[in-house]
């Protein structure tokens, strides 16, 4: 699902928060990002919180400031089902977030029924890659690094990586077989791992609003061979269940 294009230094616009549905409710003005006043512009059936804002970097965007964009979006989520936008996403005026809306309205219907009802559940676990191999040529010649020796490190090390994903993927299996009825949707991801470090498995669930209390009991007795290091978060918009 496109963004609206980031501003440049100087420019004024609406910053996009979120996409709701026209009839959902609304918390109230509120203030948005660096104070500035939150305004909802309704357009073909949907709702778009925006507020005003000037040079706005993407790239640059002070934590603080990544903080208080999720904190309306929250406040937003908190009251109705929304499609939170990605930080940066400046337009013009009024008619432009009317414009984009008539541009991509198909797609954000098709998201909030996707979404409709439900919050994000969020589940990170560390998992150990197995130590590094050391290949026999290299221990027998230290300086020496033939063809032979530079493809089985390689085959060594991708070979690591791929017993990393099946932990991943092991650990998906087996908070699927407690919360798979609790859920609409997963997504796993496994973050890159670095020689000798533990990766970062997230894996993120579409949860029915009223099962969040179920959610979290059902993964509270995963199976005793899952990674003892499980941090279960949420609910959240659903960040990862938009396009």
């Amino acid at each position: 699902m496109a963004d609206p294009t980031p501003s440049r230094p100087g420019d004024t616009g609406l910053l996009l928060y979120c996409i709701s549905d026209a009839s959902s409710p609304w918390p109230g003005e509120g203030l948005g990002l660096r104070g500035a006043r939150l305004q909802r512009i309704t357009h073909g059936g949907l709702a778009a919180v925006v507020s005003p804002v000037s040079e706005l970097s993407r790239e640059a965007a002070p934590t603080a400031e990544l903080l208080e964009f999720e904190r309306v979006i929250r406040t937003q989520h908190a009251v109705a089902d929304v499609l939170p936008m990605r930080f940066g996403g400046v337009l013009s005026g009024e008619a432009a977030v009317r414009a984009h809306v008539d541009e991509h309205r198909d797609a954000y219907l098709r998201s909030l029924a996707r979404v409709s009802g439900c919050v994000e559940m969020g589940v990170r676990a560390l998992v150990s890659p197995p130590p590094p191999p050391v290949a026999r040529e290299d221990v027998a010649k230290p300086g020496l690094r033939s063809g032979a020796a530079y493809l089985e490190a390689r085959r060594h090390r991708y070979s690591a990586e791929n017993r990393l994903r099946d932990q991943c993927t092991a650990l998906e299996q087996a908070l699927l077989s407690k919360a798979a009825p609790l859920c609409r949707e997963h997504r796993t991801e496994l973050s890159p791992p670095r020689p000798g470090e533990p990766a970062l498995c997230s894996l993120y669930f579409l949860v029915p609003r009223g099962e969040v209390s179920a959610f979290r009991a059902a993964l509270s007795s995963v199976p005793g061979d899952a990674p003892a290091s499980l941090t279960l978060s949420g609910p959240w918009p659903p960040f990862n269940f938009v396009d």
